[in-house]
């Protein structure tokens, strides 16, 4: 029987070729857009899932306020780790690791700015399931100046050659790391990458090793087996009340009294890693994290595809429901129940639905590439060859098969032999009703999907374009200008003699870094308990010159000045943290644990400066004026023209002065773009969305109005006899159109407006959710409609009224 089902379905597909391939394509693109998504949404949830241990790995973070300061943090003292794994019940291991900023890195003549090095304790290979080429996981990291470097890295600085027991040279020229391991390069789904892992023991003392209340370094511990998250949690936050209240009084120079609910909370809190890169809610990432909503909306809109693609088919598939009433009749009278049309219908279903997947699988293959580089991402068909992919792809085609075909094998096994072959039959099929609801469904999704992708966009470039306090445009960032050591001030009098030069400045951060480091401070006149949390910046005098920035009060710093060193320059967000009516000569105390406490007067206050991401307010930040030449970035403002040639003299004179640290530049506004690269990565991943979706509803719309002509066929033609134009022929048709539409949109327009809104309420400088948004969406997909189906409204208006009023 089923080799009879074959040959029916073969010729069935002969006989309606364009019909067939209609219906193919429609499913194919559909399924190709679901498995790329499928592709996106398995990457993301793989994070960190690689490790042999994932359930039990944990990374300690810390959450409460201070005062009116909230600590909301990813890192963690130093000495939590010892005390973690000495003094905790539940922990088995725990890791530290922490980064520095970049490093300058040589082997020979090869010299490279290295930011991606991480510097960790010698059970990080214990905890981390990051595969070793070369080298003992157990060995590697266990003595001071040894480094792991991952096999990438490994080619760029020593080739072919075994890299195994080689000296790097790292900053100074009597610094010498020992190449201890080679390890695989780091996988992408890991919420943590670097290029090189180096021992922590290198530094026999570390800054605030013994400082309860200084975070900067992240900490993970590898749970005992079987042990509760809320039990070890508990035991963890011990610590709180033995080391870090104290740690706090010390440094406030305050008593226990001063330690209330009201004025203090700290916890230490543990997040599963599996759950970092899609659920962290920490400032102070070690690299920009997903989101876990992003992940739910994409997957809903894979299944949102699949369900558009099948009811696609069910309309091209009862569309042609006349073309076989009479096959259906004859296999009737021939015996045939209606069973057996249901499964002849359904393997029909099937057979499409398989076609539709080899198909799909051929245009993943083809524009994976080509969606990869416009997305920016990674992702390869090979994640589908294992089991579970296997399964999924199975899966899918049985359900695609049963859920498209289902419905057209019920009503097409549904007809009566007897009324059909009557000679005066004409087919009258239902209302239309089901078909109707359909092609409402496709077009709310495209249009949802449209409207989306304007709002996605329009914020996109409401973050690129927003007025951020500072002049963006023209300036080049140059790295590490502690590389000129003192020859700093000789290089920026020369470079500033160039025409198309106009300043130039040093700072120890930039707008756009990830994160600032942070500091308590308290007024002169007030308590050391009642402190403030301020980013704080160490620039040049030339800093507000060179970034264009406001001065609101006062004036900024003058380089040549020596009182100037003990000064200090807020921003507004500051001034109205601390409350302060009259800021400019008050005077701030730092509390950063040194015996010897450092007093800044303010001079002046800036308008506000977005230094982090519109998705932050402005943080409150002090500026403080860089008594020497620390490491960080040099800002070069360019005029618009010659800028190649500015670029060339500037890294001409750097070498000049210095060829042991390489010229590193950027566009600083290509940079801050990169920032929101998230944004723009899912507004266009809603824009090939909604292309397909919208391409599916002009199909399904296809079909409908096929369907249409062949139910009103006999209705047009009387309507021609009895004198109607064919512009009244149209109109009627494009009439029906007009109110799906119309109703699509007002459900879409209201899905949409709470999608948007859900969305837009994490990000702090947003745009306005606009009408003109929804309209705009609406008006195309109409102008498509009406592109789409206009070939079968020009045949049901031009067929002369004789053809289709005969009935045989």
């Amino acid at each position: 029987m089923f080799r009879n089902f074959f040959n029916v379905t073969v010729r069935m597909f002969e006989r309606y070729g364009a019909y067939t391939l209609t219906n193919v394509i429609g499913l194919a693109i559909g399924i190709a857009a679901s498995i790329i998504i499928f592709l996106y949404v398995n990457r993301e949830t793989s994070y960190d899932r690689f490790h042999e241990n994932a359930d039990r790995i944990y990374r300690i973070g810390v959450r409460g306020f201070r005062v009116e300061n909230k600590i909301n943090h990813a890192v963690t003292p130093a000495p939590l780790a010892k005390a973690l794994l000495n003094e905790t019940d539940g922990v088995e291991n725990v890791v530290r690791i922490a980064r520095f900023g970049a490093w300058l890195v040589r082997y020979n003549d090869l010299q490279y700015n290295e930011d991606n090095i991480i510097f960790t304790d010698s059970s990080f290979f214990q905890i981390f399931s990051f595969p070793l080429i070369q080298g003992s996981s157990d060995e590697a990291l266990k003595t001071p100046g040894s480094v792991v470097i991952t096999r990438s890295t490994a080619n760029r600085y020593f080739g072919t050659d075994n890299p195994m027991g080689k000296m790097l040279r790292i900053e100074n020229d009597s610094t010498y790391y020992e190449v201890t391991g080679v390890m695989e390069d780091i996988p992408v789904n890991s919420h943590i990458h670097f290029d090189m892992v180096a021992s922590l023991l290198t530094f026999s003392e570390l800054e605030y090793e013994n400082n309860w209340v200084a975070n900067y370094m992240y900490t993970y511990i590898l749970a005992k087996e079987h042990a509760n998250e809320k039990d070890l949690s508990r035991n963890v936050n011990q610590l709180v009340q033995k080391y870090v209240i104290p740690g706090y009084l010390k440094l406030m120079e305050a008593d226990a009294q001063d330690v209330s609910a009201d004025n203090y909370s700290y916890e230490y809190a543990l997040q599963p890693i599996k759950n970092i890169h899609l659920r962290s809610s920490f400032e102070i990432e070690f690299e920009a994290n997903g989101n876990i909503f992003n992940v739910y909306l994409f997957s809903a809109l894979a299944v949102v595809i699949l369900v558009v693609s099948c009811l696609n088919f069910v309309n091209l598939a009862t569309a042609r429901v006349a073309n076989r009433a009479k096959e259906v009749s004859i296999r009737k009278i021939a015996g045939s129940d209606r069973k057996i049309l249901i499964r002849q219908f359904l393997t029909e279903s099937s057979m499409l639905a398989i076609i539709a997947m080899v198909l799909a699988l051929l245009i993943t293959e083809l524009i994976l590439p080509a969606f990869n580089q416009y997305m920016g991402l990674d992702l390869d068909i090979s994640q589908l060859i294992n089991t579970s992919g296997v399964l999924l792809l199975i899966v899918l085609i049985l359900v695609i098969g049963i859920l498209s075909g289902l419905y057209p094998a019920y009503y097409l096994s549904s007809f009566n032999p007897v009324k059909v072959m009557r000679p005066d039959y004409h087919h009258r099929p239902d209302t239309g009703l089901f078909r109707r609801i359909l092609v409402f469904f496709q077009f709310f999704v495209a249009i949802g999907m449209i409207a989306m992708t304007i709002i996605i966009f329009r914020q996109y470039h409401f973050m690129v374009n927003k007025d951020l306090g500072f002049n963006k445009e023209n300036l080049l960032v140059i790295r590490r200008p502690d590389g000129l050591r003192d020859q700093l001030q000789y290089y920026k009098e020369t470079v500033l003699k160039h025409a198309d030069v106009v300043a130039i400045t040093n700072s120890t951060y930039i707008p756009g870094s990830s994160s600032f480091p942070r500091m308590p401070f308290y007024l002169e006149d007030r308590d050391a308990a009642n402190n403030y949390s301020l980013d704080y910046v160490f620039v040049s005098g030339t800093f507000a010159e060179t970034y264009g920035m406001q001065i609101l009060q006062g004036r900024f710093f003058i380089q040549d000045v020596p009182g100037d060193s003990t000064m200090c320059v807020l921003n507004e967000a500051a001034v109205e943290f601390m409350g302060m009516d009259h800021p400019v000569g008050n005077r701030l105390i730092s509390l950063s644990g040194d015996p010897t406490k450092h007093t800044y007067e303010v001079i002046g206050v800036v308008k506000n400066v977005h230094f982090e991401t519109l998705e932050n307010p402005v943080r409150p930040m002090i500026m403080i004026l860089m008594p020497g030449n620390y490491e960080g970035y040099l800002t070069v403002r360019l005029h618009t023209e010659n800028r190649e040639q500015a670029i060339d003299y500037l890294q001409n004179e750097w070498k000049k002065v210095t060829t042991a640290y390489p010229f590193v530049s950027y566009d600083l506004d290509l940079s801050l773009r990169q920032n929101y690269r998230s944004i723009k990565e899912g507004g266009r991943i809603f824009f090939i969305i909604s292309v397909i979706a919208t391409l599916i509803a002009c199909l399904g719309l296809f079909g409908l109005i096929s369907y249409d002509y062949c139910r009103r066929r006999y209705e047009f033609g009387l309507r021609k006899v009895l004198g109607a134009s064919i512009q009244r022929i149209l109109l009627i048709q494009f009439k029906e159109l007009l109110v799906i539409i119309i109703m699509a949109s007002a459900f879409a327009w209201t899905g949409v407006f709470f999608l948007a809104a859900t969305w837009l309420k994490d990000i702090y400088y947003r745009i306005n959710i606009n009408p003109f948004h929804f309209l705009i969406s609406s008006v195309i997909i109409l102008i498509l409609a009406i592109i789409s189906s206009g070939y079968q409204a020009y045949i049901a208006a031009f067929t002369k009224p004789g053809y289709a009023l005969k009935y045989e």
